[in-house]
C-alpha cells in the first residue's frame, strides 16, 4: 500500500512538472508572439500572462492592439487554452474616451498602485484617452501616445457633449514655474490649487487683474493674469532655438526624477520635452524614442555642425555584438555645450578642455537631431495639430 502511495506521488509530480514545463514554454510563445506584433508597448498597451488555472493553461490580460489580440486568441485555440485577454478600450469607455487632468502634475504609473514605477506625468489641462478603470484608477493614454495608469482623483473623465462643452472655454497657460491659483480674486485668499508650468487654463471671467478659471472637475479658481499667456505660440506653430533655450534655463537647478515631465521634476527626456513643449511642440517621451526622430545631424568629424536646440544623445552605440542603447539626452546650447537633467538640470561640456567637461558623456555620445524646422507630424508634431489637444483648444 506504501509502495502504491509512492508511486501515485511520482506520476502526480511528473505530471506537474509536464504542465509547468508546458506552461513555460507557452509563456515564451506567448512573448514572442507580441513581439512580432507590437514594436513599442509604451504607445500600444499590453500585458498578457500566463499561468496554470484548475489544470488548464491560461492565457490572461488586455490590449489595445486588435491584430495582437486576434493572435493571441487563435494561438490559445489552437493550443486550448483558457483565453482571458480583454481587448481596449472597456465598453464604459468606447463611445466617451475622454479625460482631462485635474492637478498641477499628476503621476502616471505601471500599475494600478501608488507603489508602481512612475512612469511619466502629464499636467493640469492636459487631454487624455481613458481606456479602462480599476478600483479607482484609470489606464489613460497621453497626447504623446504613452500609456500607463493614473489615480481617479488625478483626471475627469467627461463625456463627448462635456468636451464639446469644455472646447468651447478661451484657454491660457501658466508661465511661471510655479504658483497659485486662489479661492478669490485676491491673493491673500486662501490657495485652490498650485500650479506649474504650462498649466492649461480655461478662462470663465475676468475681474481686478484676474482670470476666473473653471477647472475640468467643477472647482473654480482666480489666476493672476500676468502670470499667465495666451495661446499665440502654439497657433503660430513656429519655433526658435532661443526662446527653447530660454525656457531651458528656467529648470536650471530642478533636480531630476524618473519620470518626471514638470517644472517641479523631472527626467533627462522630460526636460528636453518641457522645453520644446513651451512653444508648442510635442516630442516623444523617452530618450530611445526621441533619438528616432528629426534630422539627422552629421557629427563624425566633430562637434561643429551642431546647431543650438539640438537634441545630443548619449548611450551605447551599436556594435557586431550589441545593439545600439539610448539612455540619456541633453539639449546643445552652443560652444561645445550641452543642458541636460542628470542629477538635476545642468550643463556640461563635450570639449575636454571645458572645466565641464565629464568624460563619460563625449565617450557614450551616439548622434544628434534637429528639431527646429523638422516638426512634420512624425513622431514630432505641433500642439494644435494633435488629435488629444484638438478636444479642447478652442478652434
Amino acid at each position: 500500500m506504501k509502495f502504491t502511495h509512492i508511486i501515485f506521488l511520482f506520476f502526480l509530480l511528473m505530471a506537474s512538472c509536464t504542465q509547468q514545463q508546458q506552461s513555460s514554454h507557452i509563456e515564451q510563445q506567448v512573448d514572442q508572439l507580441i513581439d512580432q506584433q507590437i514594436k513599442d508597448k509604451r504607445v500600444e498597451y499590453c500585458k498578457v500572462s500566463v499561468s496554470e488555472k484548475d489544470g488548464q493553461t491560461a492565457i490572461t490580460g488586455a490590449t489595445v492592439s486588435k491584430t495582437t489580440f486576434d493572435a493571441l486568441k487563435t494561438f490559445a485555440s489552437e493550443k486550448r487554452c483558457d483565453f482571458s485577454v480583454v481587448l481596449l478600450p472597456d465598453d464604459t469607455f468606447s463611445e466617451n474616451p475622454w479625460g482631462i487632468v485635474t492637478i498641477s502634475v499628476c503621476n502616471i504609473r505601471s500599475n494600478p498602485r501608488h507603489s508602481a514605477e512612475m512612469l511619466t506625468q502629464a499636467i493640469l489641462g492636459t487631454p487624455v484617452k481613458v481606456y479602462r478603470k480599476d478600483d479607482g484608477w484609470y489606464l489613460i493614454q497621453t497626447p504623446d501616445r504613452y500609456f500607463g495608469w493614473v489615480d481617479g482623483a488625478a483626471i475627469v473623465v467627461k463625456s463627448n457633449e462635456e468636451m464639446v462643452e469644455w472646447k468651447a472655454y478661451k484657454k491660457v497657460l501658466y508661465k511661471n514655474q510655479y504658483g497659485f491659483a486662489y479661492a478669490e480674486a485676491d491673493a491673500k485668499s486662501s490657495i485652490a490649487t498650485d500650479l506649474v508650468l504650462d498649466n492649461l487654463l480655461t478662462v470663465a471671467d475676468e475681474t481686478a487683474g484676474f482670470y476666473k478659471t473653471v477647472l475640468a472637475d467643477g472647482r473654480e479658481a482666480f489666476v493672476k493674469k500676468d502670470e499667465c499667456m495666451g495661446l499665440d505660440s502654439w497657433y503660430n506653430k513656429s519655433v526658435a532655438a532661443k526662446d527653447v533655450l530660454a525656457t531651458a534655463q528656467k529648470f536650471m537647478g530642478v533636480p531630476y526624477l524618473w519620470g518626471g515631465t514638470s517644472a517641479k521634476m523631472v527626467d533627462c527626456s522630460g526636460f528636453v520635452k518641457s522645453a520644446y513643449y513651451n512653444y508648442g511642440v510635442i516630442l516623444q517621451r523617452d530618450a530611445s524614442q526621441q533619438t528616432l526622430y528629426g534630422e539627422l545631424v552629421d557629427t563624425q568629424n566633430g562637434y561643429d555642425t551642431l546647431a543650438p536646440g539640438d537634441l545630443v544623445f548619449f548611450g551605447r552605440k551599436a556594435t557586431a555584438d550589441q545593439l545600439e542603447r539610448v539612455t540619456h539626452v541633453g539639449l546643445f546650447l552652443g560652444d561645445q555645450e550641452f543642458v541636460h537633467a542628470s542629477g538635476k538640470v545642468r550643463v556640461n561640456s563635450l570639449n575636454p578642455d571645458s572645466e565641464k567637461y565629464t568624460g563619460h558623456y563625449e565617450k557614450g555620445f551616439v548622434r544628434a537631431r534637429r528639431i527646429i524646422d523638422n516638426v512634420d507630424g512624425d513622431g514630432i508634431e505641433w500642439v494644435v495639430d494633435n488629435v488629444f489637444f484638438k478636444q479642447v483648444l478652442p478652434e
